[in-house]
């Protein structure tokens, strides 16, 4: 029985748009990724900028105008239908995308955020799923992890825990209750 889903953030819950970058923009931008602390990320930014207080603003407003939310409505209707899940982000990223995260998901549906940044430790790495299982006392079957990553999805599937490998067309809440109707039986 699914007790905990837990999404990636960019190409499942996120797409990013369209959107013309500056020089310094798209730098910072190609270094979100896999960070295992904003330390690492701050000390390759300052090759592009030399404050930290500008990198963060920069980060902050670049994460504002390059992410857009799929579907807006996704954590309540999971909510509503299956009041009993935990609703999480498990992102690589840098801490700096919490607040956009605050800001576009809210509290209400949402019941925690782990980023690679925070915790130390990144996907596809064991220890990343291991952080989830353990922090939720839930066994693999118990949770459902949504990707864009192949190489994400492999490892969570090596630790027998259950996986929708999601792309741009993937309707995330059908998908999430033909998963959640197929195995909770």
């Amino acid at each position: 029985m699914i007790k905990v889903i837990a999404f990636d953030l960019v190409g499942v819950l996120v797409n990013e748009k369209d959107v013309e970058l500056t020089e310094e923009e798209n730098k910072l931008e190609r270094m979100f990724g896999d960070n295992i602390n904003d330390s690492d990320y701050l000390m390759e930014a300052r090759k592009i900028i030399d404050k930290d207080s500008v990198i963060m603003r920069v980060t902050e407003q670049l994460i504002d105008k390059i992410y857009k939310i799929r579907d807006e409505e996704l954590f309540k209707k999971i909510k509503e239908k299956y009041s009993g899940l935990k609703i999480i982000i498990a992102t690589n990223h840098v801490s700096f995308v919490r607040n956009f995260i605050g800001e576009a998901f809210g509290v209400d549906y949402l019941d925690d955020v782990l980023i690679s940044a925070e915790i130390h430790k990144i996907k596809p790495h064991a220890d990343f799923y291991n952080y989830i299982l353990d922090k939720y006392n839930i066994l693999p079957e118990e949770l459902l992890f949504l990707d864009d990553n192949s190489k994400n999805i492999d490892g969570a599937k090596k630790l027998n825990i259950n996986t929708i490998k999601v792309d741009k067309s993937t309707d995330l809440f059908n998908e999430i209750c033909k998963f959640i109707e197929k195995n909770n039986k």
